[in-house]
């Protein structure tokens, strides 16, 4: 009867892991130039990556992701809004899941932080801009609808907060910079679609 009433009452644990390959799209980003004055904002475009999930129990999942894409920085009026040069911005980020214990579609809502590593694609009077780092924060939500024991469609939205680093000069070649921001960070969103398979 004892046992009985322990395993009643202790928590049932979710076994394996998550590996779910996403594909989404990011819009958004404004910065200040200071020394245009213009408004400079990355292009929306899409992203994909693979976020692996460890679950703790059928409610909490530890999560950790990794994502890239491919977009560009646009200048304002003066440059007559046409792209300063490509980027690739590579984020890797740790954080959770919450999700509805009891109901077919889960609801969740997650978070995570972390880095993101933007390469600029461009040069500056013929030298090679340098690569800039900042942290990432992210929160958002969704739905995990099930398609078979193992297999889960992962609908989801966020919101991404990036703080540069160097809140002065950005993409720099030999001390010259190429945007020199106002401010320390800009707010994006995004929404993507992944295929959660379970082991």
């Amino acid at each position: 009867m004892t046992m009985a009433v322990i395993f009643t009452v202790a928590p049932a644990r979710a076994e394996g892991f998550e590996l779910t390959p996403v594909l989404g799209y990011r819009i958004g980003g404004e910065v200040d130039d200071e020394i245009s004055g213009e408004k400079l904002e990355l292009d929306e475009a899409a992203t994909f990556g693979l976020i692996f999930g460890f679950p703790l129990d059928y409610q909490s999942v530890v999560e950790v992701e990794i994502e890239h894409q491919e977009t560009s920085l646009q200048g304002g009026a003066v440059s007559s809004g046409q792209d300063l040069f490509d980027l690739g911005v590579t984020s890797i980020q740790a954080g959770g899941r919450y999700q509805s214990d009891h109901d077919k579609v889960k609801g969740f809502v997650a978070g995570g932080l972390g880095v993101s590593l933007f390469r600029p694609k461009g040069d500056l009077d013929g030298v090679q801009l340098d690569d800039e780092w900042a942290w990432v924060l992210s929160l958002g939500g969704g739905a995990i609808i099930p398609v078979s024991e193992k297999l889960a469609v992962r609908l989801e939205g966020r919101a991404l907060g990036t703080f540069l680093l160097d809140s002065t000069g950005a993409f720099c070649a030999q001390g010259v910079c190429a945007v020199s921001i106002e401010g320390s960070g800009f707010l994006q969103a995004e929404f993507r679609v992944g295929l959660a398979i379970s082991f």
